[in-house]
């Protein structure tokens, strides 16, 4: 059949035909592979839009088609020789954007954050949520519902803090202080027992510790500071966001609780002498 069809092929219309089929081929092989690579950045991604990825695909298919064509070729061999000085400035320019892209590629395989994680941009003290991670950038929603756009060369590149890797349970710090003339027992037990109280407070306690009497708040005196004795308190909770109410609900109720049972909290005072 070769052997039948090789005397076409070497004459003009047989080259022409040839050279269509060939470039039909490419372009068939090209747009399936552009499709499937599309489908693979989507599921990285997980969000279900279409990506660019496909572009890099299409263009290699396309330098094929053109370059089994011979007065294509010369040309386009042409272009490129005299672009070459255009190309190296421009991969210099781009050699952030690129490294942003690889860095969104490593995020995507290794997910040191997801979306809706609640992190915080260590460098620039900046807190929220994940909202959007791309090849090319992470969008994170702030506490102010702002959106912090981040290289992902730079999210990849320093240290996050992420509440919910792993797991999500958080415990913050609850410090207050209270006069030396005030009880310090009673003031513990009572800043416990209204932690107790809050619904949204978590017992972490292991089976281990609950059988050796560990409490189920820890409530302990942190400093002797000048003017004060400065208590701390660790508050359990699910996540970010219920912690912070909870540690809101803990602050307002304390203060009415310690002004009915006589223990003072510590401020600042000024003293001014007059001669």
């Amino acid at each position: 059949m070769l052997d039948l069809l090789q005397p076409f092929l070497q004459t003009k219309i047989g080259s022409f035909v040839g050279s269509v089929i060939f470039a039909v081929v490419v372009l068939a092989i090209t747009f399936l592979l552009a499709k499937l690579v599309n489908r693979v950045m989507r599921r990285l991604v997980e969000r279900h839009r279409k990506s660019n990825s496909g572009a890099a695909v299409y263009f290699a298919g396309v330098m094929v088609v053109v370059y089994s064509i011979p007065l294509l070729s010369s040309a386009v061999r042409t272009l490129l020789t005299a672009g070459g000085v255009i190309a190296v400035v421009a991969g210099l320019a781009a050699q952030e954007a690129l490294g942003s892209v690889v860095s969104g590629m490593m995020i995507l395989a290794f997910k040191p954050f997801r979306m809706g994680d609640v992190v915080r941009y260590i460098d620039n003290d900046i807190s929220g949520v994940i909202e959007e991670i791309t090849l090319h950038h992470t969008a994170i929603r702030t506490w102010e519902n702002k959106r912090v756009i981040i290289p992902n060369s730079k999210m990849n590149s320093s240290i996050i803090e992420n509440a919910d890797y792993a797991d999500s349970k958080v415990c913050v710090f609850m410090q207050i202080g209270v006069t030396y003339e005030s009880d310090i027992d009673l003031a513990k037990k009572l800043l416990a027992e209204e932690i107790l109280r809050q619904p949204n407070f978590m017992d972490v306690r292991t089976p281990e510790q609950k059988a050796a009497g560990a409490p189920e708040v820890q409530v302990v005196v942190l400093e002797l500071a000048d003017s004060a004795v400065t208590l701390r308190a660790s508050l359990w909770a699910k996540d970010n966001s219920t912690a912070f109410s909870l540690k809101c609900a803990v602050l307002e109720n304390i203060k009415k609780i310690y002004e009915q049972n006589g223990i003072d909290i510590a401020y600042p005072h000024l003293v001014v002498l007059q001669q």
